[in-house]
C-alpha cells in the first residue's frame, strides 16, 4: 500500500535564496540518477501534461540539469512548443521538484562529453549521431524536503504528522540563480 503525503496551506514552507540552500538542492539532485521530466504535450489541444523518466547526465551547481535525448523525440517536440517544464526527483530520504525552462542544445562536443555506456543502451549512433542532443533545464525554483538522512526525514515527517511546528517539518522553496 502506498501512502500519499500532501502539503496543507497551513504547513510551514521556507522560501530562500541562500547559497547554502542552492547547494543543498544540488547535493540532493546529484545523489539521484533518474528524474521525471514533465512537459506540456504539444499534440494535445487541452494542454495535457506528460511525464517521462530521464537519466540525469549532469546536475550543475546553479540548479540546471542536463539530459541526453533524441532530437526527433516527443520530449523535444514538446519543449520546442512550450519550454516550461518540471523535473521531479524522489528517493526514500528526499524529494526535489525543479521548475524551469528547457532548451535543446545541439552541441556535438557537449553530447560527447556527456555520453556514457548507459546512453548507448538507449540511443543509437553514439555521440556523433546528430539526432542525439542535450536537453538543458535551467532551473528557476526548486522545492525540496529531506535530504539529510532517511532517519532525519522520517523524524521530520513524524513531527509534521503529529502537528509539531518544527522548522524542518515542511518543504523549502529555493530561488535559483
Amino acid at each position: 500500500m502506498t501512502e500519499h503525503h500532501d502539503t496543507h496551506p497551513a504547513d510551514p514552507v521556507t522560501v530562500s535564496d541562500d547559497p547554502q540552500e542552492v547547494a543543498k538542492v544540488h547535493e540532493i539532485i546529484s545523489g539521484m540518477d533518474i528524474a521525471m521530466l514533465t512537459t506540456v504535450d504539444a499534440t494535445s489541444a487541452s494542454g495535457r501534461l506528460t511525464s517521462r523518466p530521464l537519466s540525469t547526465q549532469r546536475a550543475e551547481e546553479d540548479g540546471d540539469v542536463l539530459f541526453l535525448v533524441r532530437a526527433a523525440s516527443p520530449v523535444v517536440r514538446d519543449v520546442e512548443a512550450n519550454p516550461q517544464v518540471n523535473v521531479a526527483y524522489s528517493s526514500a530520504k528526499a524529494w526535489v521538484s525543479l521548475a524551469g525552462t528547457a532548451s535543446v542544445v545541439r552541441d556535438r562536443a557537449l553530447v560527447e562529453q556527456l555520453w556514457s555506456k548507459g546512453a548507448s543502451a538507449f540511443m543509437d549512433g553514439g555521440p556523433d549521431n546528430p539526432d542525439n542532443v542535450v536537453l538543458k533545464v535551467s532551473g528557476d525554483t526548486a522545492e525540496y524536503w529531506g535530504g539529510s538522512s532517511l532517519v532525519g526525514t522520517v523524524v521530520s515527517t513524524v513531527k509534521s504528522m503529529a502537528g509539531s511546528k518544527d522548522e524542518d517539518a515542511g518543504p523549502t522553496v529555493v530561488e535559483l540563480p
